[in-house]
């Protein structure tokens, strides 16, 4: 026999069935616990509780004073690094710039972190080499119409960066992939690894996220035609800001 839902969660499951379904699109304003209350005959906090599981899942967001809206997520569809390359030699621009432009957003970025460190064994592994051998790191917050979106953390070796401009605080308007290029270095192949979670704190608070949306971490990794690791990104994606588009064709699978 199936459960009988609570009258918290009848009313939660109600609410996003008409979110789901396009009835309650985005940016429109929910009923308000007045009119829930009305229309269920309960009280204010079983109201309230439903209000609240529909915020731990990411689908409305709550104004002080003005109402609880339901979230405009318009995604930003990230592309394989099969086509990422071509995009950034036929552009001369960062992928996440190209993107977002056609898709009609406003890409920017804030530099957070740059300069030599260690790094995590996770990442030391991608990069082949020792753990305790430094890199050089680019951390920036990119954002699209000044809404954080990802986290993005670049980890070079020195045989790569050092003494290049990939040390410098300042953006690379071209992007690293095209400077790295521009050095002689040529991309030959690579790999990406997603993993779907929740954010810390740290990460919750950096990207502005409402309770209950998770990020997408994707680690990638790019090689030079001899195995050697050119770079690595670690980037931690808003889980309902992007989605992720794999292309392939006949060559790709071709024995």
């Amino acid at each position: 026999m199936t459960e009988r839902l609570s009258l918290s969660r009848q009313i939660a499951a109600d609410l996003r069935q008409a979110i789901l379904s396009g009835e309650l699109p985005p940016r429109a304003i929910l009923p308000s616990e007045r009119e829930l209350i009305e229309q269920y005959s309960t009280s204010k906090s079983t109201a309230s509780k439903a209000i609240s599981l529909l915020r731990s899942e990411g689908l409305v967001r709550t104004e002080f004073g003005r109402g609880t809206f339901v979230r405009d997520r318009p995604p930003l569809r990230r592309i394989s690094a099969a086509r990422r390359h071509a995009v950034h030699r036929s552009s001369g621009k960062p992928i996440f710039d190209v993107q977002a432009i056609d898709h009609g957003q406003v890409p920017s970025r804030r530099m957070l972190e740059v300069g030599r460190a260690r790094v995590s064994p996770e990442a030391a592994a991608w990069l082949q080499i020792p753990q305790d051998q430094e890199v050089v790191i680019r951390k920036r917050l990119q954002m699209l119409d000044d809404i954080p979106a990802v986290i993005s953390t670049s980890y070079y070796p020195l045989w790569v960066a050092e003494n290049t401009r990939l040390e410098s605080p300042d953006p690379l308007p071209e992007g690293p992939d095209e400077f790295i290029e521009s050095l002689g270095h040529r991309f030959f192949r690579g790999i990406e690894v997603f993993q779907a979670r929740m954010p810390t704190p740290g990460e919750a608070e950096l990207l502005d996220l409402s309770p209950g949306v998770p990020i997408v971490r994707m680690w990638d990794v790019d090689y030079d035609r001899d195995g050697r690791t050119l770079q690595v990104a670690e980037d931690l994606y808003v889980g309902d800001r992007h989605e992720f588009a794999y292309e392939w064709s006949e060559g790709d699978i071709a024995r």
